[in-house]
């Protein structure tokens, strides 16, 4: 009975040795087509990460294999409105003012310049810098205190994002010298779309 039992238990190892042994083989011989998560044959650019077989991309750049840079579809002139929201001063609440900017390269991969900001010429190149984590989102830089003293206007700072390539919505926040020589805060609604 000892002997009849140990031979059973051998022989079910062995069928058990057999089948792994078969999957095992087969696995590793299966054309890379049916492993649809495998990073094989995946290049990934840009610094850009292969992760199941897809590309994660580093802040600045997109697409499938990140080689399209982020910033690019900022880029171009764009029809601004700009709604204050709110002011120190009530009746200028609501007043639009609407005018052309140019969004251009900066020479780094995860910002953008604003040229013309409020129709002034004096405020270009305001810096706008991507989100590290929703890469529709950006943060626009405060302007330096110079201006301040200078023209009695400062951004003091704003966010927004892009939706698709055709829509950009963002809030700005600002300081300036009133006509009664006053100091007043003022926050805008910027609604761009692209020309």
């Amino acid at each position: 009975m000892v002997s009849k039992k140990n031979g059973l238990v051998l022989t079910v190892i062995g069928i058990i040795t057999i089948l792994f042994t078969v999957g095992y083989i087969t696995s590793c011989t299966r054309p890379i087509q049916e492993f649809p998560y495998s990073c094989n044959y995946v290049v990934c650019n840009n610094g850009g990460l292969c992760d199941s077989g897809k590309c994660k991309c580093p802040v600045g750049y997109e697409g499938k294999d990140c080689s399209v840079r982020t910033v690019d579809k900022f880029l171009g002139y764009w029809k601004v409105r700009a709604t204050n929201i709110g002011s120190d001063t009530a009746h200028l609440v609501g007043k639009d003012t609407v005018y052309t900017v140019q969004l251009k390269n900066s020479a780094a991969q995860t910002s953008f310049f604003i040229n013309n900001f409020n129709n002034n010429i004096n405020y270009s190149n305001v810096l706008c810098q991507l989100d590290s984590v929703n890469k529709n989102d950006f943060s626009i830089d405060t302007t330096m205190i110079q201006n301040m003293y200078y023209d009695h206007y400062r951004i003091r700072g704003g966010y927004g994002f892009i939706a698709k390539t055709d829509s950009i919505s963002a809030i700005v926040f600002i300081r300036s010298l009133n006509s009664t020589v006053n100091w007043q805060n003022d926050t805008f609604k910027i609604q761009m779309v692209r020309l």
